[in-house]
């Protein structure tokens, strides 16, 4: 039985799910009623983090040619420019956020190592990445890597901010 590897959907799942890893003791100690709690700054908190990154994994999805469908109420909360909102009831608590951050992140990494390379090779042209980057590989590494890996930075130096400490 000969088997093909997508190469570029396999690396993309294995970087997402060490940063399913790496989200856990970001915020498995962090006291629920605090989740979505800014500190008195501007500072991304962990509720506004995880449904971010969670949003625009799904909108990747989306642009490799997903069905997956995002809610107008995810949008309000989470598309680029959308203000981090202290204590506002509008951001899953903190057990569904997480719940939500993992189950999304899972469902890409599944969704991409699916895909066949010709997928990854694809323009940008007429996305907003078109003068950004050249493939929908290069988009799909940012939106599901490295954008996820900066939030949680985020939330990094929101434990930090809050009182946490690093994380365990």
């Amino acid at each position: 039985m000969t088997t093909t590897c997508n190469l570029t959907g396999t690396a993309l799942a294995g970087s997402i799910r060490f940063l399913m890893n790496m989200a856990k003791p970001l915020v498995s100690d962090i006291d629920a009623q605090r989740f979505s709690d800014s500190c008195d700054t501007t500072i991304n908190h962990p509720a506004f983090v995880l449904g971010h990154c969670a949003y625009y994994v799904g909108y990747c999805m989306q642009m490799l040619g997903s069905d997956i469908e995002l809610p107008d109420s995810h949008t309000d909360l989470y598309q680029h420019g959308a203000e981090c909102m202290h204590m506002h009831d509008g951001y899953d608590d903190k057990e569904s956020a997480i719940a939500h951050f993992m189950e999304r992140l899972e469902t890409a990494a599944s969704f991409v190592e699916g895909l066949d390379d010709s997928v990854f090779a694809r323009s940008t042209e007429g996305t907003f990445f078109e003068d950004r980057m050249p493939n929908m590989a290069t988009v799909a590494n940012f939106m599901m890597v490295a954008h996820v890996t900066f939030h949680l930075g985020q939330v990094s130096g929101w434990r930090r901010v809050a009182g946490y400490g690093a994380a365990g």
